[in-house]
């Protein structure tokens, strides 16, 4: 199995001035095909906490919808892994002056084996980038093209 990882800056999922989560993705490992996988953020900021989860291919109510290259199964020919997260009842919003703490659990299949992957990985929060369609272009792999 390739190591699992996050990218090391995730955007935040926002409904105009609202934040409804964070948008937790990584890339795909060689050979691996990502059957499901569940992400769950939180970050510590003085007296509050954040903390939001989600599950790959369930779209948070507010978020930009998703396309079918952002739903699973993950594996070549797309180049990232995402799931939407949206916060928890009574969660304050993520900072992008801290780091958040982010964790997922996954069925990776690879050279015929199945197995449940679990990782875990420290991450800066940054704003999105909006560029008219809802869509983070920032990181080339994004995968938008059906």
């Amino acid at each position: 199995m390739a190591a699992s990882q996050f990218f090391e800056e995730l955007p935040l999922l926002n409904d105009g001035p609202t934040q409804v989560g964070l948008c937790v993705m990584g890339p795909i490992g060689t050979g691996d095909n990502i059957v499901w996988v569940r992400a769950w953020a939180w970050q510590q900021n003085g007296d509050e906490l954040a903390a939001s989860a989600g599950n790959a291919g369930e779209h948070v109510p507010g978020a930009h919808p998703l396309k079918a290259a952002q739903m699973p199964p993950f594996a070549a020919p797309k180049k990232l892994w995402m799931v939407q997260t949206k916060l928890e009842p009574l969660s304050a919003d993520f900072t992008t002056k801290k780091p958040a703490l982010v964790q997922a659990f996954a069925l990776v299949e690879n050279g015929g084996d199945q197995d449940i992957i679990q990782w875990s990985q420290a991450v800066m929060v940054r704003e999105p980038h909006d560029h008219g369609d809802g869509y983070d272009d920032e990181h080339d792999e994004h995968d938008h093209d059906e």
